[in-house]
Protein backbone atom coordinates (compact mmCIF):
# COMPACT_ATOMS: atom_id res chain seq x y z
CA UNK A 1 0.00 0.00 0.00
CA UNK A 2 2.00 3.46 -0.69
CA UNK A 3 1.76 6.27 1.37
CA UNK A 4 -0.64 8.50 -1.03
CA UNK A 5 -3.42 5.48 -1.03
CA UNK A 6 -5.99 7.78 0.68
CA UNK A 7 -5.45 11.10 -1.66
CA UNK A 8 -5.91 8.90 -4.90
CA UNK A 9 -8.76 7.16 -3.26
CA UNK A 10 -10.10 10.28 -2.41
CA UNK A 11 -9.27 12.03 -5.58
CA UNK A 12 -10.69 9.74 -7.81
CA UNK A 13 -13.92 9.02 -5.60
CA UNK A 14 -14.49 12.29 -3.64
CA UNK A 15 -15.37 13.37 -0.01
CA UNK A 16 -16.48 10.69 2.19
CA UNK A 17 -17.35 9.67 5.58
CA UNK A 18 -14.09 8.34 7.17
CA UNK A 19 -15.67 4.83 7.83
CA UNK A 20 -16.55 4.26 4.03
CA UNK A 21 -12.78 5.30 3.29
CA UNK A 22 -12.09 2.63 5.88
CA UNK A 23 -13.91 -0.10 4.02
CA UNK A 24 -12.53 1.28 0.58
CA UNK A 25 -8.80 0.47 2.02
CA UNK A 26 -9.90 -2.80 3.23
CA UNK A 27 -11.41 -4.09 -0.01
CA UNK A 28 -8.65 -2.92 -2.07
CA UNK A 29 -5.42 -3.42 0.27
CA UNK A 30 -6.82 -6.72 2.23
CA UNK A 31 -6.18 -4.45 5.14
CA UNK A 32 -8.19 -5.72 9.15
CA UNK A 33 -10.48 -3.35 10.17
CA UNK A 34 -8.63 -1.49 12.71
CA UNK A 35 -5.60 -0.83 10.40
CA UNK A 36 -7.71 0.23 8.26
CA UNK A 37 -8.94 2.77 11.21
CA UNK A 38 -5.55 3.34 12.09
CA UNK A 39 -5.09 4.30 8.27
CA UNK A 40 -7.82 6.63 8.18
CA UNK A 41 -7.15 8.58 11.25
CA UNK A 42 -3.58 9.34 10.04
CA UNK A 43 -4.84 10.54 7.33
CA UNK A 44 -2.38 11.93 4.48
CA UNK A 45 -0.74 15.53 4.24
CA UNK A 46 -3.91 17.22 1.74
CA UNK A 47 -6.32 15.29 3.83
CA UNK A 48 -9.08 17.43 6.07
CA UNK A 49 -11.45 16.26 8.53
CA UNK A 50 -14.84 18.43 8.67
CA UNK A 51 -14.85 20.46 11.98
CA UNK A 52 -17.79 20.59 14.23
CA UNK A 53 -20.13 17.73 12.74
CA UNK A 54 -20.13 14.21 13.86
CA UNK A 55 -21.50 11.57 12.53
CA UNK A 56 -22.91 7.79 13.71
CA UNK A 57 -20.04 5.92 15.27
CA UNK A 58 -17.76 8.97 15.35
CA UNK A 59 -17.31 9.22 12.07
CA UNK A 60 -15.96 12.01 10.41
CA UNK A 61 -16.46 13.34 6.56
CA UNK A 62 -13.07 13.48 4.87
CA UNK A 63 -12.19 15.56 1.69
CA UNK A 64 -9.11 16.69 0.32
CA UNK A 65 -8.25 20.35 0.56
CA UNK A 66 -8.82 20.98 -3.13
CA UNK A 67 -12.27 19.60 -2.87
CA UNK A 68 -13.49 22.58 -0.27
CA UNK A 69 -16.43 24.00 -1.02
CA UNK A 70 -16.58 22.72 -4.46
CA UNK A 71 -19.98 21.27 -6.21
CA UNK A 72 -18.27 17.90 -5.51
CA UNK A 73 -18.11 18.24 -2.06
CA UNK A 74 -21.37 19.79 -1.49
CA UNK A 75 -23.05 16.77 -3.21
CA UNK A 76 -21.34 13.90 -1.54
CA UNK A 77 -21.67 16.03 2.11
CA UNK A 78 -25.08 16.25 1.17
CA UNK A 79 -25.11 12.59 0.63
CA UNK A 80 -23.83 11.64 3.79
CA UNK A 81 -25.94 13.73 5.71
CA UNK A 82 -29.34 12.35 3.98
CA UNK A 83 -28.05 9.10 4.61
CA UNK A 84 -27.70 9.38 8.31
CA UNK A 85 -31.15 11.37 8.22
CA UNK A 86 -29.11 14.20 10.02
CA UNK A 87 -31.02 17.71 11.09
CA UNK A 88 -27.64 19.68 9.10
CA UNK A 89 -29.22 18.16 6.25
CA UNK A 90 -32.37 19.08 6.35
CA UNK A 91 -31.63 23.02 7.46
CA UNK A 92 -29.02 23.03 4.22
CA UNK A 93 -31.81 21.44 2.46
CA UNK A 94 -33.98 24.29 3.56
CA UNK A 95 -31.19 26.86 2.73
CA UNK A 96 -31.24 25.56 -0.42
CA UNK A 97 -34.49 26.34 -1.48
CA UNK A 98 -33.99 29.67 -1.16
CA UNK A 99 -31.39 29.85 -3.57
CA UNK A 100 -28.60 29.22 -0.42
CA UNK A 101 -29.37 32.73 0.42
CA UNK A 102 -31.94 33.95 3.13
CA UNK A 103 -32.13 36.62 5.79
CA UNK A 104 -30.78 35.07 9.24
CA UNK A 105 -34.17 35.31 10.63
CA UNK A 106 -35.92 33.42 8.64
CA UNK A 107 -33.00 30.66 8.23
CA UNK A 108 -33.77 30.17 12.34
CA UNK A 109 -37.75 29.41 11.20
CA UNK A 110 -36.99 27.46 7.76
CA UNK A 111 -34.12 25.37 8.81
CA UNK A 112 -36.82 23.07 11.01
CA UNK A 113 -34.94 22.99 14.60
CA UNK A 114 -36.36 24.49 17.66
CA UNK A 115 -36.23 27.39 19.71
CA UNK A 116 -34.93 25.25 22.46
CA UNK A 117 -36.41 21.19 23.50
CA UNK A 118 -35.13 18.36 24.97
CA UNK A 119 -32.39 16.32 23.30
CA UNK A 120 -32.92 18.32 20.28
CA UNK A 121 -29.92 20.50 18.77
CA UNK A 122 -31.83 24.22 18.97
CA UNK A 123 -31.53 26.65 15.52
CA UNK A 124 -29.57 28.63 17.21
CA UNK A 125 -26.70 25.88 17.82
CA UNK A 126 -26.98 24.52 14.48
CA UNK A 127 -25.97 28.14 13.08
CA UNK A 128 -23.36 28.07 15.05
CA UNK A 129 -21.84 24.77 14.26
CA UNK A 130 -22.68 25.02 10.42
CA UNK A 131 -20.45 28.66 10.68
CA UNK A 132 -18.20 26.85 12.79
CA UNK A 133 -17.87 23.69 9.88
CA UNK A 134 -17.04 26.32 7.41
CA UNK A 135 -20.79 25.66 5.56
CA UNK A 136 -22.65 28.85 5.17
CA UNK A 137 -21.01 32.24 6.57
CA UNK A 138 -22.86 35.21 8.17
CA UNK A 139 -22.80 38.82 5.65
CA UNK A 140 -24.12 41.55 6.94
CA UNK A 141 -25.94 43.41 3.93
CA UNK A 142 -25.50 47.48 3.26
CA UNK A 143 -28.28 48.37 5.81
CA UNK A 144 -27.29 46.31 8.91
CA UNK A 145 -29.53 42.98 8.05
CA UNK A 146 -27.54 39.88 8.33
CA UNK A 147 -28.09 37.54 5.65
CA UNK A 148 -26.86 33.37 5.98
CA UNK A 149 -25.10 32.00 2.49
CA UNK A 150 -23.57 29.04 1.76
CA UNK A 151 -19.54 29.49 1.58
CA UNK A 152 -19.31 28.38 -1.85
CA UNK A 153 -22.23 30.84 -2.93
CA UNK A 154 -20.45 34.12 -1.34
CA UNK A 155 -18.84 35.39 -4.39
CA UNK A 156 -21.95 35.45 -5.70
CA UNK A 157 -23.18 38.67 -3.39
CA UNK A 158 -20.97 40.45 -5.29
CA UNK A 159 -22.20 39.34 -9.24
CA UNK A 160 -24.98 42.41 -8.57
CA UNK A 161 -27.50 40.33 -9.25
CA UNK A 162 -27.44 38.33 -5.91
CA UNK A 163 -28.81 40.82 -3.17
CA UNK A 164 -31.37 42.43 -5.78
CA UNK A 165 -32.95 38.71 -6.29
CA UNK A 166 -33.10 38.31 -2.18
CA UNK A 167 -34.51 41.49 -1.43
CA UNK A 168 -37.41 40.74 -4.34
CA UNK A 169 -37.87 37.32 -3.06
CA UNK A 170 -38.03 38.84 0.67
CA UNK A 171 -40.71 41.60 -1.13
CA UNK A 172 -42.76 38.77 -2.64
CA UNK A 173 -42.99 36.64 0.73
CA UNK A 174 -44.06 39.38 2.69
CA UNK A 175 -47.29 40.34 0.17
CA UNK A 176 -48.29 37.05 -0.22
CA UNK A 177 -48.10 36.14 3.47
CA UNK A 178 -50.14 39.31 4.44
CA UNK A 179 -52.33 38.51 2.29
CA UNK A 180 -52.57 34.42 3.30
CA UNK A 181 -52.99 36.18 7.00
CA UNK A 182 -56.13 37.95 5.96
CA UNK A 183 -57.13 34.89 3.77
CA UNK A 184 -57.26 33.09 6.99
CA UNK A 185 -58.51 35.70 9.33
CA UNK A 186 -61.74 36.58 6.58
CA UNK A 187 -62.08 32.74 6.34
CA UNK A 188 -61.80 32.17 10.51
CA UNK A 189 -59.10 29.82 10.90
CA UNK A 190 -57.93 32.07 12.99
CA UNK A 191 -58.49 34.44 15.53
CA UNK A 192 -58.72 37.55 13.91
CA UNK A 193 -56.68 39.82 16.33
CA UNK A 194 -54.17 37.12 17.52
CA UNK A 195 -52.70 35.79 13.93
CA UNK A 196 -48.68 36.76 13.38
CA UNK A 197 -46.83 37.10 11.10
CA UNK A 198 -42.34 37.25 10.44
CA UNK A 199 -43.33 40.57 8.64
CA UNK A 200 -45.73 42.43 11.72
CA UNK A 201 -43.45 45.50 12.47
CA UNK A 202 -44.54 45.48 16.32
CA UNK A 203 -42.97 41.59 16.72
CA UNK A 204 -40.20 41.66 19.18
CA UNK A 205 -39.72 37.96 18.26
CA UNK A 206 -40.93 35.58 15.25
CA UNK A 207 -44.65 33.65 15.55
CA UNK A 208 -44.05 30.93 17.75
CA UNK A 209 -46.38 27.62 18.14
CA UNK A 210 -44.69 25.13 20.78
CA UNK A 211 -41.10 25.09 20.50
CA UNK A 212 -40.93 26.10 16.47
CA UNK A 213 -41.41 29.48 15.29
CA UNK A 214 -43.21 29.87 11.73
CA UNK A 215 -43.39 32.02 8.72
CA UNK A 216 -46.92 32.93 10.13
CA UNK A 217 -49.01 31.93 12.95
CA UNK A 218 -52.40 31.87 15.16
CA UNK A 219 -54.51 30.48 16.77
CA UNK A 220 -57.65 28.65 16.37
CA UNK A 221 -60.90 27.64 18.04
CA UNK A 222 -62.84 25.94 14.70
CA UNK A 223 -64.31 22.70 15.80
CA UNK A 224 -61.61 20.50 14.46
CA UNK A 225 -59.00 22.02 16.33
CA UNK A 226 -59.97 22.33 19.35
CA UNK A 227 -60.35 20.20 22.45
CA UNK A 228 -62.39 20.45 26.41
CA UNK A 229 -60.55 20.09 29.42
CA UNK A 230 -62.58 19.71 32.53
CA UNK A 231 -59.74 22.41 34.29
CA UNK A 232 -59.87 24.69 31.74
CA UNK A 233 -62.52 24.12 29.23
CA UNK A 234 -62.09 25.52 25.33
CA UNK A 235 -58.66 24.59 24.27
CA UNK A 236 -57.72 25.91 21.12
CA UNK A 237 -55.30 24.87 18.44
CA UNK A 238 -53.81 26.79 16.33
CA UNK A 239 -52.81 27.40 12.27
CA UNK A 240 -49.67 27.62 10.99
CA UNK A 241 -47.48 28.45 7.73
CA UNK A 242 -43.87 28.41 6.51
CA UNK A 243 -43.65 30.13 2.95
CA UNK A 244 -40.97 30.18 -0.19
CA UNK A 245 -41.66 31.62 -3.22
CA UNK A 246 -38.81 30.51 -5.28
CA UNK A 247 -39.90 28.08 -8.40
CA UNK A 248 -40.80 24.45 -7.78
CA UNK A 249 -39.96 22.97 -4.21
CA UNK A 250 -38.79 19.41 -4.32
CA UNK A 251 -39.74 16.82 -1.48
CA UNK A 252 -36.09 16.56 -0.63
CA UNK A 253 -35.64 20.78 0.30
CA UNK A 254 -39.14 20.05 2.51
CA UNK A 255 -37.30 17.78 5.02
CA UNK A 256 -37.06 20.24 7.37
CA UNK A 257 -40.51 21.80 7.04
CA UNK A 258 -41.85 18.04 7.58
CA UNK A 259 -39.80 17.50 10.34
CA UNK A 260 -40.65 20.34 12.30
CA UNK A 261 -44.67 19.84 11.60
CA UNK A 262 -43.97 15.98 13.41
CA UNK A 263 -41.99 16.80 16.07
CA UNK A 264 -44.80 19.93 16.90
CA UNK A 265 -47.45 16.91 16.55
CA UNK A 266 -45.21 14.76 19.34
CA UNK A 267 -45.44 17.70 21.91
CA UNK A 268 -48.29 16.17 24.20
CA UNK A 269 -49.05 20.36 25.69
CA UNK A 270 -49.55 21.65 22.20
CA UNK A 271 -53.30 20.96 21.12
CA UNK A 272 -54.08 20.08 17.30
CA UNK A 273 -52.17 21.99 14.89
CA UNK A 274 -53.17 22.96 11.32
CA UNK A 275 -50.11 23.07 8.98
CA UNK A 276 -49.73 24.99 5.32
CA UNK A 277 -47.07 25.73 3.14
CA UNK A 278 -46.85 27.72 0.52
CA UNK A 279 -44.57 28.24 -2.94
CA UNK A 280 -45.16 28.75 -6.56
CA UNK A 281 -45.04 25.05 -7.24
CA UNK A 282 -44.62 21.46 -5.65
CA UNK A 283 -42.81 18.36 -7.47
CA UNK A 284 -45.09 15.12 -7.74
CA UNK A 285 -43.07 14.01 -4.82
CA UNK A 286 -42.98 16.68 -2.92
CA UNK A 287 -46.98 17.33 -3.19
CA UNK A 288 -47.12 13.59 -2.47
CA UNK A 289 -45.48 14.02 0.77
CA UNK A 290 -47.09 16.80 2.05
CA UNK A 291 -50.48 14.91 1.80
CA UNK A 292 -49.24 11.78 3.48
CA UNK A 293 -48.33 13.85 6.17
CA UNK A 294 -51.78 15.82 6.78
CA UNK A 295 -50.01 19.06 5.55
CA UNK A 296 -51.20 21.28 3.15
CA UNK A 297 -49.70 22.52 -0.08
CA UNK A 298 -51.16 25.99 -1.10
CA UNK A 299 -49.75 27.46 -4.35
CA UNK A 300 -50.25 30.77 -4.90
CA UNK A 301 -52.65 29.91 -7.99
CA UNK A 302 -54.48 27.85 -5.07
CA UNK A 303 -54.83 30.58 -3.05
CA UNK A 304 -55.14 33.74 -5.07
CA UNK A 305 -56.23 32.60 -8.66
CA UNK A 306 -53.98 32.71 -11.68
CA UNK A 307 -53.63 35.79 -12.85
CA UNK A 308 -52.28 37.32 -9.16
CA UNK A 309 -50.07 33.78 -9.09
CA UNK A 310 -48.75 34.81 -12.52
CA UNK A 311 -47.91 38.83 -10.91
CA UNK A 312 -46.15 37.48 -7.92
CA UNK A 313 -44.19 35.11 -10.02
CA UNK A 314 -42.69 37.46 -12.08
CA UNK A 315 -42.45 40.15 -9.71
CA UNK A 316 -38.91 39.31 -8.49
CA UNK A 317 -37.53 39.70 -12.35
CA UNK A 318 -40.01 43.24 -11.77
CA UNK A 319 -38.31 44.62 -8.66
CA UNK A 320 -34.43 43.80 -10.16
CA UNK A 321 -35.65 45.46 -13.31
CA UNK A 322 -36.63 48.91 -12.73
CA UNK A 323 -35.47 50.86 -15.43
CA UNK A 324 -37.15 48.35 -17.66
CA UNK A 325 -40.31 48.48 -15.94
CA UNK A 326 -40.40 52.98 -15.66
CA UNK A 327 -39.92 52.16 -19.45
CA UNK A 328 -43.48 50.46 -19.47
CA UNK A 329 -45.85 52.35 -17.09
CA UNK A 330 -48.64 49.84 -18.11
CA UNK A 331 -47.01 47.27 -16.79
CA UNK A 332 -46.87 49.10 -13.37
CA UNK A 333 -50.46 50.11 -13.18
CA UNK A 334 -51.36 46.40 -13.98
CA UNK A 335 -49.17 45.20 -11.07
CA UNK A 336 -51.08 47.46 -8.81
CA UNK A 337 -54.92 46.92 -9.88
CA UNK A 338 -54.74 43.23 -9.90
CA UNK A 339 -52.73 42.63 -6.56
CA UNK A 340 -55.13 45.54 -4.63
CA UNK A 341 -57.44 42.20 -5.26
CA UNK A 342 -55.24 40.98 -2.08
CA UNK A 343 -57.14 43.07 0.94
CA UNK A 344 -53.99 44.68 3.14
CA UNK A 345 -51.14 43.35 0.67
CA UNK A 346 -50.96 45.96 -1.97
CA UNK A 347 -50.37 48.53 -0.08
CA UNK A 348 -46.92 46.72 0.32
CA UNK A 349 -46.21 46.05 -2.51
CA UNK A 350 -47.24 49.55 -4.03
CA UNK A 351 -44.81 51.24 -1.38
CA UNK A 352 -41.56 48.95 -2.24
CA UNK A 353 -42.25 49.44 -6.34
CA UNK A 354 -42.91 53.18 -5.53
CA UNK A 355 -39.76 53.56 -4.12
CA UNK A 356 -37.71 51.83 -7.12
CA UNK A 357 -39.67 54.26 -9.23
CA UNK A 358 -39.17 57.51 -7.51
CA UNK A 359 -35.04 56.41 -7.08
CA UNK A 360 -35.38 56.46 -11.06
CA UNK A 361 -37.41 59.62 -11.48
CA UNK A 362 -34.85 61.48 -9.29
CA UNK A 363 -31.91 60.22 -11.22
CA UNK A 364 -33.37 62.73 -14.00
CA UNK A 365 -34.44 65.38 -11.62
CA UNK A 366 -31.44 65.74 -10.11
CA UNK A 367 -28.96 65.09 -12.46
CA UNK A 368 -24.85 64.15 -11.57
CA UNK A 369 -26.07 61.94 -8.48
CA UNK A 370 -26.90 58.16 -8.51
CA UNK A 371 -29.87 57.66 -6.09
CA UNK A 372 -29.47 55.01 -3.07
CA UNK A 373 -32.96 53.49 -1.86
CA UNK A 374 -33.08 52.44 1.83
CA UNK A 375 -30.40 53.91 3.86
CA UNK A 376 -30.13 53.67 7.13
CA UNK A 377 -28.74 55.62 9.44
CA UNK A 378 -28.34 56.35 13.50
CA UNK A 379 -27.29 59.60 14.94
CA UNK A 380 -25.15 59.90 17.97
CA UNK A 381 -27.89 59.46 20.41
CA UNK A 382 -28.57 55.99 19.12
CA UNK A 383 -31.53 56.95 17.07
CA UNK A 384 -32.36 55.20 13.96
CA UNK A 385 -33.85 56.72 10.60
CA UNK A 386 -34.46 54.93 7.25
CA UNK A 387 -34.07 57.72 3.97
CA UNK A 388 -36.20 55.89 1.46
CA UNK A 389 -34.37 57.88 -1.37
CA UNK A 390 -30.90 59.87 -0.66
CA UNK A 391 -29.22 61.66 -3.68
CA UNK A 392 -26.11 63.20 -2.81
CA UNK A 393 -24.32 65.70 -5.30
CA UNK A 394 -21.15 66.97 -5.16
CA UNK A 395 -20.65 70.31 -4.04
CA UNK A 396 -24.04 70.86 -4.90
CA UNK A 397 -26.90 69.56 -2.48
CA UNK A 398 -28.19 66.33 -0.90
CA UNK A 399 -31.65 65.41 -1.37
CA UNK A 400 -33.67 63.53 1.09
CA UNK A 401 -37.05 61.85 -0.05
CA UNK A 402 -39.56 60.37 1.86
CA UNK A 403 -41.86 57.92 -0.36
CA UNK A 404 -45.59 57.23 -0.17
CA UNK A 405 -46.78 54.65 -2.21
CA UNK A 406 -50.73 54.90 -1.12
CA UNK A 407 -53.65 54.20 -3.31
CA UNK A 408 -53.68 56.34 -6.46
CA UNK A 409 -57.15 57.35 -5.33
CA UNK A 410 -55.99 57.48 -1.54
CA UNK A 411 -54.29 60.23 1.06
CA UNK A 412 -51.13 60.14 3.01
CA UNK A 413 -52.03 59.61 6.90
CA UNK A 414 -51.56 63.46 8.17
CA UNK A 415 -50.31 61.23 11.08
CA UNK A 416 -47.36 59.93 8.53
CA UNK A 417 -46.51 62.98 7.80
CA UNK A 418 -46.18 64.53 11.44
CA UNK A 419 -44.23 61.45 12.05
CA UNK A 420 -41.56 62.34 9.26
CA UNK A 421 -40.74 65.84 10.08
CA UNK A 422 -40.85 65.39 14.22
CA UNK A 423 -38.88 61.95 14.01
CA UNK A 424 -36.90 61.02 11.08
CA UNK A 425 -35.88 64.73 10.01
CA UNK A 426 -34.40 65.49 13.12
CA UNK A 427 -32.18 62.19 12.84
CA UNK A 428 -31.12 62.75 8.93
CA UNK A 429 -30.16 66.43 9.90
CA UNK A 430 -27.71 65.05 13.37
CA UNK A 431 -26.43 62.43 10.79
CA UNK A 432 -25.79 64.86 7.90
CA UNK A 433 -24.02 67.69 9.64
CA UNK A 434 -21.39 64.83 10.68
CA UNK A 435 -21.38 63.39 7.40
CA UNK A 436 -18.07 63.77 6.27
CA UNK A 437 -19.93 64.05 2.26
CA UNK A 438 -22.79 65.62 3.75
CA UNK A 439 -21.81 68.22 5.85
CA UNK A 440 -20.86 71.26 3.33
CA UNK A 441 -23.54 70.42 1.06
CA UNK A 442 -27.39 71.92 1.10
CA UNK A 443 -30.03 69.43 2.27
CA UNK A 444 -33.11 69.18 0.58
CA UNK A 445 -36.09 66.66 1.90
CA UNK A 446 -38.74 65.91 0.52
CA UNK A 447 -42.38 63.94 0.36
CA UNK A 448 -43.51 61.63 -3.04
CA UNK A 449 -46.79 60.00 -2.83
CA UNK A 450 -48.27 58.30 -5.77
CA UNK A 451 -52.14 59.66 -4.14
CA UNK A 452 -52.77 63.30 -2.62
CA UNK A 453 -51.47 65.06 0.30
CA UNK A 454 -54.52 66.35 2.59
CA UNK A 455 -54.61 69.93 3.00
CA UNK A 456 -53.56 69.85 6.58
CA UNK A 457 -50.45 67.23 5.55
CA UNK A 458 -49.36 69.82 3.25
CA UNK A 459 -49.82 72.52 5.48
CA UNK A 460 -47.97 70.28 8.32
CA UNK A 461 -45.08 69.51 5.63
CA UNK A 462 -44.64 72.95 4.52
CA UNK A 463 -44.62 74.55 8.01
CA UNK A 464 -47.52 77.47 6.60
CA UNK A 465 -50.93 77.23 5.44
CA UNK A 466 -51.36 75.06 2.35
CA UNK A 467 -50.25 76.64 -0.54
CA UNK A 468 -51.15 74.43 -3.97
CA UNK A 469 -48.98 76.43 -5.75
CA UNK A 470 -46.07 74.88 -4.08
CA UNK A 471 -46.94 71.41 -4.54
CA UNK A 472 -45.69 70.15 -7.77
CA UNK A 473 -46.56 67.07 -9.81
CA UNK A 474 -42.94 65.37 -10.07
CA UNK A 475 -44.36 61.50 -10.69
CA UNK A 476 -43.85 61.18 -14.30
CA UNK A 477 -45.50 58.49 -16.30
CA UNK A 478 -47.38 57.48 -12.68
CA UNK A 479 -50.67 58.46 -11.08
CA UNK A 480 -51.13 61.77 -10.11
CA UNK A 481 -47.91 61.63 -7.46
CA UNK A 482 -47.37 64.61 -5.39
CA UNK A 483 -43.84 65.89 -4.28
CA UNK A 484 -44.44 68.58 -1.18
CA UNK A 485 -40.47 70.11 -0.20
CA UNK A 486 -39.14 71.85 2.77
CA UNK A 487 -37.62 75.12 2.20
Amino acid sequence: MSKDAIAEILAKSGPMLSSELAKILEATYKLAAPAARKRVERGCDDMRKLGHLVFPHRARFVYLRSDYGSPRFFSKLMDALQETNSTYYQALQALKMRSNIMMRSHFLIACGAPVAQLKHISAHTLLERLISAGLVKEVTLPGGDVCIVRCDQEMSLKDGFTLPRLKARNICERVALLAVKDWARNLGLVSYEAVKTREDDDLEKMPQVGTFQWDMAGPSYLFPMRSYTEATGVKGGFFVCDIALNGKVTAKELSAFVKKCATLRSLKKVNRCLQLFVAEEFSMEAFALLKSEGIIPATTENLFGLEVARVLKNLCSVLENTARLLDSPETLDKIFNVLSRIEGAASTLRGSLFEFAVALIAKTSFPGGDPEVNRKVKDSLGREAEIDVLIARRNRDVVFIECKGVNPMGNVDDAEVVKWLDERIPVIREVAKRHSEWQDLTQRFEIWSSGRLTRRGVADDLGEKPSNSKVRDRCQGLRSGFRASLG
